[in-house]
């Protein structure tokens, strides 16, 4: 009969020589190979560009991308975070799919994406927190002075998908549509809830609430280069504010029972044209 400490430093041994063969593999593992082949991958297969500094690993199935910059081809940044969590299921890799979870703090928020990818199903997971509007970078490209929080959530299984969208303190200055003013504008809230399947966006409610102004909106667009839309949009001012836009709310016709006036949006994306 084996002697039961004989045994124990036995599997002593074994486990030490486990342990240090994996760390083996873990501190030699080809990290840049794989920030390399990551970069490289959504170039190929996105119209986007991704920007990782380095991947600094946690644990087997864990690693941080530190520096992540995720931009469109024209170099402008859409993303930026300075770290960002990564775990990647084990029990799927060896599945033949892929299961990775992504944990960010950006723009004074927090975002969370789970995605997931097996011969039978493709889903995309995303959730968002108190982000800072005044912060993301896009808003200075295109000359937007915006501030207040967003948050919400997105699930997209295949090629359809639904999603929600919630504002809190949003505010506009300087506003300038087509070259015309628009007042400075405050809503305490807002909210958005739409369906998509391709690259059409069904929005099924849109509504910002303010003190001044209510807005609505219903409709579709389609989310491509030179893509349409097809909103109708209803407006609910104060009186103080028809009185002091006058000449704006008089080209307003349509006027509901509610109070909110109505008309379309349709035309491009980049060049929307407003059907009074």
């Amino acid at each position: 009969m084996v002697d039961k400490k004989t045994v124990i430093r036995r599997l002593s041994f074994a486990a030490y020589f486990i342990a240090a063969f994996l760390l083996f593999l873990l501190f030699l593992f080809p990290f840049d190979r794989v920030r390399s082949k990551l970069e490289s991958e959504v170039r190929l297969r996105t119209p986007f560009e991704l920007s990782v500094a380095r991947i600094s690993p946690r644990f087997f199935d864990r690693f941080v991308l530190v520096d992540v910059v995720v931009s469109d081809k024209k170099n402008r940044v859409l993303f930026e975070s300075p770290a960002v969590k990564t775990t990647v299921s084990l029990f799927s890799l060896l599945l033949g799919g892929i299961s990775v979870n992504m944990k960010a703090a950006a723009y004074g928020g927090e975002l969370l994406v789970k995605a997931h990818q097996d011969p039978k199903q493709q889903r995309l997971v995303i959730d968002a927190d108190g982000l800072d509007i005044a912060s993301y970078p896009m808003m200075k490209d295109f000359g937007l002075k915006l501030t207040g929080r967003i948050g919400g959530n997105f699930e997209m299984i295949g090629d359809s998908g639904k999603g929600r969208l919630w504002l809190k303190g949003l505010t506009s200055r300087e506003l300038k549509i087509k070259g015309f003013p628009v007042p400075d504008l405050d809503f305490e809230k807002g909210w958005l809830e739409a369906d998509f399947k391709g690259d059409r966006m069904t929005i099924r409610k849109f509504e910002l609430e303010g003190k001044e102004l209510k807005v609505r909106a219903t409709g579709d667009m389609v989310l491509r280069e030179r893509g349409t839309l097809n909103l109708l949009v209803r407006l609910k001012p104060s009186e103080r504010l028809v009185r002091e836009q006058a000449g704006i709310f008089s080209l307003l016709k349509n006027r509901d029972a509610d109070g909110f006036y109505q008309f379309t949006l349709g035309g491009l994306l980049a060049e929307p044209m407003p059907r009074l």
